[in-house]
């Protein structure tokens, strides 16, 4: 093969203008070769990464070009073999033949003599390195390149490690990594020029996402972009997935369509090889820990390793936190073009329903589970095994049920609604009507009530319908929960009696023991400090009898919470303690949080600021974490106090404002009251009095609404009503708000430890009062 200086220019791109996200990598590409002695740069991974875009940049910026006056660019992927790369070589520096003299000698004669700085970018290597038998030809070739001191070498290559026996310094210390969402964003804006919007922006990152925010696929589909809406080019992605990612009316090639590039690597692997890829593709989570998994997902794979190997040296596969994985352009193509045999498929859904049936005889699913949610769900949506559709319907309904036990709502409720479609297929009621009612309980736990009362009575109606006592017992005892956090305490009560008499009439001790804490709760959230604790301790004891610890974790952690509410610090440090740690073992994140939470309001409360913060700020992860907006709001609030006490008042302020947002949004009325009243705290501090008075009032107001008066709240509402007009001066205002707390608090028996500080207060007023007069 004879190459002409139009063949190599041709085949050089130029520096891309369009690049985002590569700082870090840039700058660590930089560094190398510009340091000290000769140090050799490997760009490594899949194709359409930017491997080629960084090597380009890398050696055009300017501390580069000072060390090397003139790199030379050769592209690889139209040379074969060591021939093709020394008549590369010598035609990218310039070289004249000379007769008597091979091209070998030439290009080391040259080498040998020269001693200018010389940067070689050896682009797409993958290419001589793969062909045919010429590898070891090759692998000499570039070691004896790399050994003249003259020369620095920069390879852009998929797989994973560099050519030869070469020290590489492998940038980004293994394969190039791809975009961040924000990169990912911006490139896209920059080529399609699409208007910066926030619906703009949303729909953007969701097709980022689909292509795994790969930087050819990214360049491509904005280029769609400038003719095509974002609406339609979603809707044709999901039609098309790959064949969309082409450059119109350019020639296919690896940097103007995506199919080609991947088409380049697939050529370079053996049939069996080919198979396996096919099974990888139809796995969304991949493979995770596969040098345990892979044999017993796929026993029958001959030599595993050795394949897998070879799909990690054309980087189709890359390995990341020991899961062998895919990315989704590649993932997607290989699926069209190289699906899934249906004994691959078979073995994989064997192996899924045995990890299924491995969960449900446990009543905590093993580390790796989460890894493999993906794979679950499609390989049950779509499952083809022995059983049929009742199988994968109560694997479904399995998985689901174990998700939402560890606080992943949004796995559940996936899981349930997918199960539920199955179950009505087969004409099994009862059972579509427990998937109904699981997911009417989700949204119980994630504050949506709304939806979940609506939820809750279609499945109680189902349930009515084939007469199933346990069923109708279950939604009303979550109902009843419902009722009893927006403060319908009657209703609740009504609730979670009814239930608590069926569960007990079937003698399911577990669903009396789940009534018997609601009530416990509510007597809480009374006051009603002394029945709460003999109700939840009766609840307790049921739990224990029947093996539950997440019911006796939640027994725990409420009355923790009431020894908090009583400042018995001490008690309720032990008691949330060994909540946590029993929530921690089973893997109740939302326990979890709740445990923590409490916690911090303690150290706050002791006036142990940083370990509050530490914390409250734990919690709120949790919470975040699992979608609670109620926690996160509770977390929020409760930090504002801590920096309040601290006088952070701006900083205090603005988290109990983010906490009454959300309570806004779920209609927390009880909270939004506390957060008024917060507020009305901070503003009197700040010298904002007006504020601080309309907020009270508000508050106040709030309140009084509540069916079942909260009168520990209201009664600190009024006590700090009264520090505002004592600090206004309004002395009779002041009397007023202080014995209206007084008196509050000495009609509720449990808060009438609170009255001696109510008697102070007015004391200590009396006496300002004639120092004034």
């Amino acid at each position: 093969m004879r190459l002409s200086n139009s063949d190599i220019h041709f085949a050089t791109p130029p520096p891309p203008k369009i690049f985002t996200g590569r700082d870090d990598l840039v700058n660590e590409g930089v560094e190398i070769p510009c340091r000290r002695g000769q140090h050799h740069l490997a760009i490594l991974g899949p194709g359409g990464i930017g491997k080629t875009s960084l090597a380009l940049v890398i050696s055009n910026q300017p501390e580069v070009q000072a060390k090397f006056p003139r790199f030379h660019f050769l592209p690889c992927d139209i040379l074969e073999d060591q021939n093709g790369l020394i008549q590369g070589l010598i035609q990218v520096l310039g070289l004249k033949m000379q007769e008597g003299k091979s091209q070998h000698d030439i290009l080391y004669d040259y080498l040998q003599i020269n001693h200018n700085p010389l940067l070689f970018i050896l682009d797409n290597f993958e290419t001589p390195w793969n062909y045919k038998d010429a590898r070891t030809d090759v692998k000499h070739f570039i070691e004896k390149i790399a050994d003249f001191s003259c020369v620095t070498l920069i390879v852009t290559m998929r797989g994973m490690e560099g050519p030869g026996d070469i020290a590489w310094q492998i940038l980004g210390e293994s394969q190039i990594p791809t975009l961040s969402m924000e990169a990912a964003r911006e490139a896209f804006y920059q080529v399609s020029r699409k208007i910066k919007t926030e619906d703009n922006s949303g729909k953007i990152d969701h097709l980022n996402e689909q292509l795994d925010c790969v930087p050819l696929a990214i360049r491509l589909i904005a280029q769609l972009a400038k003719k095509i809406s974002l609406e339609n080019l979603l809707r044709r992605w999901n039609e098309l997935k790959t064949k969309i990612l082409s450059e119109s009316g350019a020639q296919p090639g690896k940097l103007t369509n995506v199919e080609f590039s991947i088409e380049l690597s697939v050529r370079l692997l053996d049939p069996a090889a080919k198979d396996l890829l096919g099974a990888l593709s139809y796995l969304p989570n991949g493979v995770p820990n596969w040098n345990q998994t892979l044999s017993e997902m796929l026993p029958d794979v001959p030599e595993p390793e050795i394949k897998v190997l070879q799909l990690l040296d054309c980087s189709l596969v890359l390995e990341k936190s020991e899961a062998l994985m895919m990315l989704a352009p590649v993932r997607e193509y290989i699926a069209a073009r190289y699906s899934i045999s249906d004994f691959f498929r078979n073995q994989i859904e064997i192996f899924y329903v045995g990890i299924t049936e491995l969960i449900s005889s446990n009543s905590k699913p093993g580390q790796d589970f989460e890894l493999h949610t993906l794979n679950l769900f499609k390989t049950f949506s779509q499952y083809q095994g022995q059983g049929g559709q009742e199988k994968a319907a109560l694997c479904l309904q399995t998985l689901g049920d174990k998700y939402y036990h560890v606080d992943q709502y949004s796995n559940a409720a996936k899981f349930l609604t997918e199960a539920r479609v199955k179950f009505q297929n087969i004409n099994n009621e009862y059972e579509a009507a427990n998937c109904l009612w699981l997911m009417g309980d989700i949204h119980r736990v994630q504050s949506r009530y709304n939806e979940a009362i609506a939820i809750l009575a279609e499945a109680k109606s189902c349930f009515e319908q084939i007469r199933s006592e346990e069923g109708i017992a279950g939604c009303l005892w979550s109902l009843g929960d419902i009722y009893q956090m927006q403060d319908k305490y009657n209703e609740a009560t009504a609730a979670l009696s009814e239930a608590r008499v069926l569960f007990q009439s079937i003698g399911n001790q577990g669903g009396a023991a789940n009534c018997l804490m609601s009530q416990g709760d509510i007597y809480r959230m009374q006051s009603k400090y002394s029945e709460a604790t003999e109700t939840l301790l009766e609840a307790r004891v049921l739990y224990q009898s029947v093996g539950s610890q997440l019911g006796t974790a939640n027994c725990l952690s409420s009355l923790g919470n009431i020894y908090r509410m009583q400042g018995k610090y001490s008690e309720a440090r032990e008691t949330l303690s060994e909540a946590r740690d029993l929530f921690q073992s089973i893997g109740g994140q939302r326990g979890t949080a709740y445990c923590l939470w409490n916690l911090g309001d303690i150290y706050r409360q002791q006036s142990k600021y940083n370990e509050a913060r530490e914390t409250l700020s734990e919690a709120r992860v949790v919470y975040q974490s699992i979608g609670d907006q109620r926690g996160t709001a509770d977390c929020l609030r409760t930090l504002g106090q801590t920096l309040e006490d601290q006088n952070q008042l701006d900083e205090a302020l603005s988290l109990i404002h983010e906490a009454y947002a959300i309570y806004s949004t779920i209609n927390d009325v009880r909270d939004m009251g506390h957060c008024l009243e917060k507020s009305g705290v901070i503003y009197r501090k700040m010298g904002q009095y007006e504020l601080a008075k309309q907020a009270f009032i508000n508050a106040l107001g709030v309140f009084s609404q509540l069916q079942s008066t909260d009168h520990y709240y209201m009664g600190w509402c009024l006590y700090e009503f009264g520090f505002l007009f004592k600090d206004m001066g309004e002395y009779t205002e002041v009397r007023k708000k202080f014995q209206e707390a007084r008196d509050l608090f000495a009609s509720h028996g449990e808060l009438q430890r609170y009255v001696p500080m109510c008697e102070r207060a007015l004391k200590e007023m009396e006496s300002l009062a004639e120092v004034a007069q």
